[in-house]
Formats: C-alpha cells, structure tokens, sequence
C-alpha cells in the first residue's frame, strides 16, 4: 500500500517522523514549510494545492491534523468508494485514529488501525458492519480480489447485515480457487455454502453470490465475481474498443458467464498495436498477452484446432482466438469455441492458473 503522511503542525510533523517507518516500506512524508524538519521530508505551502495534486497518487493518505480541515480539502476530490484511496485522521496529539474515506474497498479501517498501532491512538472506526462484528461483502470482495456486480446492490447487502437479515455466502465450488475462497473467508469469519443450496429459498432473505456464471436467483443477491476467463481474441485491423467490447460482452453471455470475471486476453503479436484491443484491456483492467505465430501453431497442431484460409492469409497463422484463449488460460478446454461477430472472434476457456503474475 502506497502511503502519505502529510502535517500541518510541527507537533504534527514530529508524529509524522516518529510512526511513517512503522507504517511499512517507502512511506513519504508531508509537512508544511516553516517547520525545520529533517530533509527526508516533502514539504508543501498550500494544502489543498498538495491535495488536489496527490490525491489519486496514493492507496491510503493520514493526515495528522483536525478532521475539519481534511473534509474540507478532500472534498473536491472524493468521486467514488470503487476507486478513491483510504483516508485516515490522526490528531497531532497521537489521541485518535479515525477512519474517514474508504472504509471496507480503500482500506481505511486496515489502515485506521496501523495507524493507531503506530501512534499508540485509540482507533475510531463507524462502518456499521465493523461496528457490530459482523462480515461485509465489500471486506470479502477485497481480501479475495473479487469484482463487485452490481455494485449498486453492496448498500442494500450491507444494510440487510447489519439489519440481522438472513444474509448467506455462497461459492461455486466448480471455481478453480474455490478452495481458497472458502479459508480465506473463513478466517474472516464467513462460512461460504456451495452454491447449489441457492434452491433452497426459505433458508436466508438475501445471498452473497461468488461465481463467474449468470445464476437465476429470487431473492436480493450480490456477485462477487472471481477473475477466472480467458478471453482469445482476433479483430480485423483498426477494429474500435467499443466494437471489441461488444463482442466479449455477448461472448459471455452466450455462455452465462459475466464479462467481470475476464482474467487475461489473448491475442497474436500481429495485433500488439492494435489500439481497439489495447483500450478494452485497459478498461478491463486486465493484462493482454500477445503469442507468436509460431507459438500459436504449435498449439493448433497440438489441440487439433479448426484452420480458416482467410485468417492464415491475413495474419500468417489460420487460428487466433482459439489457441490464444488456449495459451492465455493455460487451459485447452474451451467453453467457447471461436464465435464470429461483427470484426471480432472470440473464444473463451478459464484460467487454469495466473501465469502471467
């Protein structure tokens, strides 16, 4: 986690000396010019200038200083809890550690307290589900890595919690890391229950669902999607991201699967430049590997894969998507075979493991 500690005070800074090396590797450190510190020290003139330029540069910022000043000067940055860092106060008398911005997804209650470890502070943490002991979809979401869908049910998940409504975890054991899933949630104090109880509907009020498939469920639900496909994929040149997208999209839902939960992407060195493909990458978040001909030849020869004319003319090999999802997943079980669409093949197999890491 990627930190600052930023002061206004000196009293302020010197707190700041003292915990910055207890709080990990790397910690950068903030004070107000005027303040005759160390020159391992950042200095700044303007908070809000400082702010407003390394707001977004930072997984978690703690500011030694009144809670009214943070509010203020973050306020004009805060866009959403998906994506802001986690903010933490701590006042210069090392008292009290509040956790103030991004709770669960950012990391501020974790942080909040480090913070207070550090600075021998009481931690003050008002997140409802904290607050009464009990399990957060969000905290589970982010200890697994898993892709929140719809995010805009997490409130109404959370709230039905916190409310004592019957509020069951399940996982699809069929998930390659299911395993894991399920001790790594129970250290957080969350049994997971495979997911083909989900018949059983007078058993809970509301499901927290983890699985890369779409699933028919009656009652108020939440998916955590696990990032388990691999997408191979071949375009005609100068192919737009939006026509790209669209492809994967109703890929996945040719197979009941969330484009969510898209691992990694396939594709041959010939489209290394291809700016459509790029752009959906990056607005997956999700790496892009590109093979050599040679690498998806073998891999054709090796799975008997289909040969098409036009695609070994164009693109010197006669398969793309298909070895490429193969190679991208580690895996040769296809649940999709090379799909047509508008400018866009598309196959799909899930990750056997994250290679690429």
């Amino acid at each position: 986690m990627k930190l600052a500690v930023i002061s206004v005070t000196r009293k302020g800074a010197e707190l700041a000396e003292r915990i910055a090396p207890l709080l990990g590797p790397g910690v950068d450190v903030y004070a107000k010019n005027g303040r005759n510190l160390p020159e391992s020290h950042h200095t700044y003139d303007s908070l809000s200038d400082l702010v407003a330029e390394i707001f977004s540069s930072y997984d978690g910022l703690v500011f030694i200083m009144a809670t009214g000043i943070v509010v203020r000067v973050i306020a004009a940055q805060v866009k959403d809890k998906r994506c802001d860092p986690a903010v933490v106060v701590l006042d210069d008398g090392g008292n009290y550690a509040i956790s103030l911005l991004s709770g669960h997804i950012g990391g501020a209650n974790e942080l909040t307290r480090l913070v207070s470890r550090a600075a021998k502070a009481v931690p003050v943490i008002t997140t409802a589900t904290d607050v009464a002991g009990l399990p957060a979809a969000d905290i589970l979401a982010v200890k697994l890595d898993l892709a929140i869908e719809p995010f805009s049910s997490l409130k109404t998940i959370n709230a039905a919690i916190v409310n004592g409504d019957r509020v069951l975890f399940f996982v699809d054991k069929e998930l390659a890391e299911s395993e894991r899933y399920i001790a790594v949630a129970a250290r957080q104090g969350v049994a997971l229950v495979d997911s083909s109880e989900l018949i059983h509907t007078d058993q809970y009020d509301a499901a927290v669902v983890i699985t890369d498939k779409e699933l028919a469920i009656q009652k108020p639900h939440l998916y955590l999607r696990p990032h388990s496909l691999a997408l191979g994929i071949g375009c005609r040149r100068d192919t737009t991201g939006a026509e790209i997208l669209s492809a994967i999209n109703q890929a996945c839902r040719t197979i009941g699967r969330s484009s969510n939960s898209v691992a990694v992407i396939g594709s041959t060195v010939v489209k290394a430049d291809e700016q459509g493909l790029l752009a959906v990458a990056e607005q997956l978040g999700v790496p892009i590997k590109f093979f050599t001909n040679e690498q998806l030849e073998q891999c054709i020869d090796q799975y008997e894969l289909s040969l098409s004319d036009f695609v070994n003319e164009k693109i010197g090999v006669g398969n793309v998507c298909e070895p490429a999802a193969i190679l991208a997943g580690r895996n040769n079980k296809l649940i999709l075979p090379k799909t047509k669409y508008p400018k866009v093949t598309v196959a799909v197999t899930t990750v056997k493991y994250r290679w690429w890491e």
